[in-house]
């Protein structure tokens, strides 16, 4: 009796515990395992030592030096905990806890993006850098005649600082005090002028010939509205009292000249014609827009780093300058050395260089001046280069040549004007005194020009002097004259619609 009595005891205590075991495993949804396994990696099936294995993220062991590890799961887990294993330089694996774990895990490097590392038998200082860019110069850099298919802008961007006229004495009427100061008052501050186009540039270094395809201009409406109004009044008022046979002389200081009255007084050929500076007259004179922008674009080419009267001339005279190096930094898909000039002497730039470690070739330059590079004074006219800064990138061509890619030359001028301004109107015909009527005062006037040129070159091509010989330049073509830009405008020039865009990628092409 007693052993069934103790019996009965046991069946209950063991029901007792069956059943907590029961609800146990049935609350945290597994069973005590042992988990045996080894972790390789899945690229080169090799262990991975030292790999952590950690269940629910609070439990866990190290694999051994073979990769093998052991973890016995005899605590309570819930069905959403899992088994997470990771190691340095791979990505971590998690698997579910109630699933069945494998014999052989695989671990995946990861791949991590790294600074850039440099690796040479042989390291060089600056000079010896700089020496390798110079010797190398003939085999990077295409050299003779070239065709570039390019598309080029110009943005000017004119504040006038003052501008005050002291009048002294007008025989004209409508010409005083009064008129004057009126006409100061609606002087634009500001005034814009944009020009942009598409063609093909044809040079050497000192020959160049230019076919524009397609270009335009956009002037700011205020600037041009006002001059056309003043041009108006000012006709009006000399057709008024100028007669037929009379002819003007102009003198400021030392200087005089004649004009013929019986022509518009701001249409002689003497004079600034400031409509033509605007675009009124660019069909008059068809060559006028091609020899400006062709002569702009040629003086920003021969300024390239590789040509020796290069303003930036750190390569061909590098005694000039203080050098240091700032980095190693990939530039697309090049290592570059990260380079940095201050001039120590009279040199006028200072900047940073992009040059490929393998080629020694010169991806990119970043530079701007220190000091105003020219400034002239003399008899009442004065003229200031005050700023100078830009970018030049360099790319190598399917020629295995490197050309210029990109090129953005920013330009701060300062104008300014203080001299004495008399108009005396004489009569051919009228016997003694021959004055018919005067105008004098004093001017003062200041103005800061900001130009901003930008060159992006989409082909390059090598060509014989033969075939530069026998280009003929589209003298015919001229720019469409716009008060608000039209964005429709370049629609059939794919290229010249991602124009800013393209700048943009190559300028922040730097990692």
């Amino acid at each position: 009796m007693k052993d069934r009595k103790q019996c009965n005891i046991r069946k209950r205590t063991l029901l007792k515990v069956s059943l907590f075991l029961y609800f146990t495993i049935d609350y945290y949804g597994v069973s005590a395992q042992v988990i045996s396994s080894k972790i390789l990696d899945k690229t080169t099936g090799k262990p991975v030592y030292g790999a952590t294995i950690l269940a629910a993220s609070q439990y866990g062991v190290s694999a051994d030096q073979k990769g093998y590890f052991t973890l016995e799961l005899n605590r309570g887990f819930s069905k959403q905990d899992s088994l997470r294993i990771s190691s340095i330089g791979y990505e971590e694996l998690v698997l579910p806890i109630t699933t069945k774990i494998d014999t052989l895990l695989y671990l995946t490097p990861k791949i991590e993006d790294l600074n850039a590392v440099f690796v040479s038998n042989k390291k060089l200082n600056i000079e010896e850098i700089l020496t390798k860019v110079k010797n190398n110069l003939t085999t990077n850099y295409a050299s003779g005649f070239t065709k570039k298919e390019l598309f080029f802008r110009q943005s000017d961007n004119n504040h006038t600082d003052y501008f005050q006229v002291d009048f002294k004495k007008s025989s004209f009427e409508e010409i005083d005090k009064k008129f004057v100061e009126e006409e100061l008052a609606k002087v634009p501050k500001r005034s814009v002028f944009h020009t942009e186009f598409l063609g093909d540039f044809y040079s050497d270094l000192d020959d160049h010939k230019l076919d524009i395809k397609k270009a335009n201009k956009l002037y700011d409406i205020y600037g041009e509205d006002y001059l056309a109004g003043f041009y108006a009044t000012l006709e009006n008022i000399l057709n008024k009292n100028v007669k037929k046979d009379s002819y003007f002389k102009i003198k400021s200081g030392l200087f005089s000249f004649k004009a013929d009255a019986d022509q518009s007084f701001i249409e002689n050929e003497e004079l600034i014609d400031m409509r033509n500076e605007m675009g009124k007259n660019d069909e008059a004179n068809e060559n006028f827009f091609l020899n400006l922008n062709r002569k702009a674009v040629g003086k920003i080419f021969k300024n390239l780093i590789y040509n020796d009267d290069s303003k930036l001339n750190f390569i061909f005279k590098p005694n000039r300058y203080d050098f240091e190096m700032l980095n190693f930094i990939e530039i697309g898909d090049n290592l570059a050395y990260q380079i940095k000039f201050d001039p120590n002497g009279g040199e006028d730039f200072k900047g940073v260089v992009y040059i490929n470690t393998d080629d020694f070739a010169v991806l990119r330059v970043d530079y701007q001046n220190i000091k105003p590079l020219r400034s002239i004074k003399l008899l009442g006219f004065s003229y200031k280069e005050q700023g100078y800064k830009g970018t030049m990138i360099f790319q190598k061509g399917a020629h295995e040549k490197y050309g210029v890619k990109y090129i953005e030359n920013v330009q701060t001028k300062v104008y300014g004007i203080d001299r004495p301004l008399k108009i005396i109107e004489k009569n051919k015909h009228t016997r003694g005194r021959r004055k018919q009527n005067e105008l004098a005062a004093d001017v003062n006037f200041g103005s800061t020009v900001v130009t901003d040129y930008k060159v992006l070159v989409y082909e390059s091509d090598q060509i014989s002097e033969e075939k530069f010989d026998s280009v003929i330049e589209n003298k015919k073509e001229q720019p469409k004259n716009w008060k608000k830009y039209q964005p429709d405008f370049w629609k059939a020039y794919s290229k010249s619609i991602n124009f800013d865009e393209e700048i943009r990628r190559l300028k922040s092409n730097l990692y």
